[in-house]
């Protein structure tokens, strides 16, 4: 299988300096906004579809790494002009046509490195032709107009891609411009599909019979002799080609049976793609349609490389967060080390927040709905401040799902405060204590005795008397939990956990807080 191995980027955009190693077969994108992760793909496209090869040298100012630009203003000289170097590693089939020709040394860090399949890009300052800009140059002018764009192979070949070593196709749901998008993925699966033997054909027939259909027309001449005719060479066969499903076009449909349908295309093992790229797949999907499209690539995914971009929670997760490479502070942290049953349970776990978890700088685990709603309540009574001020997420984990949570934190050095109950066990306790001394990012907090054994039972113990007159309890109801009697104001809490919840949300009223819950607020906020 022929696929992309690894990305090195110099000065492009988002990034001075970073290197991604991708995995064989998927490959899923995940960051905050302006993380870099267009710019990951934008980076492949530039060099494998030679993008930015016919556009005015003025694009320019928005490709150059703006801190290197930054570099030069304070420094201005030839030597510090911005630069942009990418160079994509490839594994290739040794029998591939044309393998050798990307073949040969590479100088990513501009050292000499193992020979390797691939292809360089460069954007630098061409001296020769910028003779003369020199004061200009010291004026802290950057001369775009000299500056000379090359692409060659790792065996120092000029690389074009007529030559293209591998089928590759990108798929973009961010663009509002659909025909250019529709053009470049018809134009690309037309030539993947089929040899170079059946489009010449195709062509040729079709050149053929329009000039044969144009002349039956018989058009009255002119005069002087003269007539219309077609010119041949204005018809590119792969310019005006759409995909169909039935009578109608792709690009005719609505936008979210586009994405999925362009997606299943591009999965069919028979349309020979070796790379795919998607950018936020997730775009005009309903909650159905993309899990349509999440299934296909679930089980096609080994006859292709695929790269992702995605905000999606769900995309992350159900495609095994394995697979998922991080962008954070211009790194790539690859969640490849993740357990592996860990990595399942968020495939198969329902409305999990994986992605949240990976993207705030700190974070509350909690329970459950109660302490969800309550938590941010608690802290504001407390603090002043709300969590979204402080940058702080609320997750809930459904029970004790949390270690799930924190084995994946423990992979991210973020902040994690796990708030839960003890549910009357000393060995719970005893094991947060053990697990507190253990680590200094992650903390378990519960009630510390097993008479506060649960959130509701620790609000209720000091908020008894506001409680009693604030839940309504039926005259003789029994309100066992679990088969036991807690009393019917308890009993109720513990039945009614998100009614009442709300309730005390609403009532405006600021209940005593539980010592743990404090105890949990200021350890996070150090």
């Amino acid at each position: 299988m022929n696929y992309i191995k690894s990305l090195h980027i110099e000065g492009f955009k988002k990034f001075q300096t970073l290197d991604v190693e991708f995995n064989e077969h998927m490959n899923i994108l995940v960051g905050e906004n302006e993380a870099g992760k267009s710019t990951i793909l934008d980076a492949i496209k530039t060099v494998l579809n030679q993008q930015y090869r016919l556009a005015d040298k003025s694009v320019l100012r928005d490709l150059f790494n703006a801190q290197m630009v930054e570099a030069f203003e304070a420094n201005p000289s030839v030597k510090t002009l911005p630069r942009i170097l990418i160079e994509v590693e490839l594994v290739l089939d040794p029998k591939t046509k044309n393998a050798d020709y990307f073949y040969g040394e590479v100088y990513g860090t501009l050292k000499k490195q193992d020979e390797k399949f691939g292809i360089r890009f460069e954007c630098k300052y061409d001296e020769l032709l910028g003779a003369g800009m020199e004061q200009s140059i010291l004026e802290k002018k950057i001369p775009y107009e000299y500056y000379a764009l090359t692409w060659m192979t790792f065996a120092n070949n000029p690389y074009q891609t007529i030559r293209r070593p591998l089928q590759f196709l990108a798929i973009d749901t961010t663009s509002n411009a659909t025909t250019p998008s529709f053009n470049s993925y018809n134009r690309t699966l037309f030539t993947s599909r089929y040899d170079e033997a059946t489009r010449a054909k195709a062509k040729n027939d079709f050149r053929t019979k329009l000039v044969e259909a144009f002349d039956a027309a018989e058009l009255p001449e002119l005069g002087d002799n003269r007539k219309f005719g077609v010119d041949t060479k204005k018809v590119v066969l792969e310019t005006i080609l759409s995909v169909y499903e039935g009578a109608i076009a792709l690009e005719n449909r609505g936008s979210g049976m586009e994405s999925l349908i362009k997606t299943e295309i591009a999965l069919e093992k028979a349309n020979g793609l070796d790379v795919i790229l998607m950018e936020e797949p997730e775009n005009h999907l309903s909650f159905t349609t993309l899990r349509k499209m999440l299934h296909e690539i679930s089980i096609k995914q080994k006859d292709s490389q695929i790269i992702v971009a995605t905000h999606n929670n769900m995309i992350a997760s159900r495609l095994n967060l394995n697979n998922v490479l991080w962008i954070t502070e211009s790194v790539v942290k690859s969640l490849s080390g993740v357990d592996k049953d860990v990595a399942e349970f968020f495939v198969k776990a329902d409305d999990n927040a994986f992605l949240q978890l990976l993207l705030s700088n700190k974070v509350f685990l909690v329970e459950g709905a109660t302490e969800f709603l309550l938590l941010p309540h608690f802290y504001k009574q407390i603090t002043g401040k709300t969590i979204e001020e402080d940058g702080i997420s609320v997750i809930s984990c459904n029970g004790i799902s949390y270690k799930n949570y924190l084995e994946i934190a423990q992979k991210t050095s973020k902040k994690i405060c796990v708030i839960t109950d003890n549910d009357g066990k000393q060995n719970r306790i005893d094991k947060a204590t053990t697990f507190n001394k253990t680590t200094t990012l992650q903390h378990i907090f519960l009630g510390t005795t097993t008479d506060d054994w649960t959130w509701e039972a620790c609000l209720y113990n000091l908020n008894k008397t506001v409680l009693d007159g604030m839940i309504e309890v039926q005259a003789g109801a029994d309100y066992l939990f679990h088969k036991k009697d807690y009393g019917q104001v308890l009993g109720k809490m513990l039945n009614n956990k998100v009614e009442v919840a709300y309730k005390m949300l609403l009532s405006k009223i600021a209940f005593e807080v539980p010592q743990y819950i404090k105890d949990a607020i200021e350890w996070l906020r150090k």
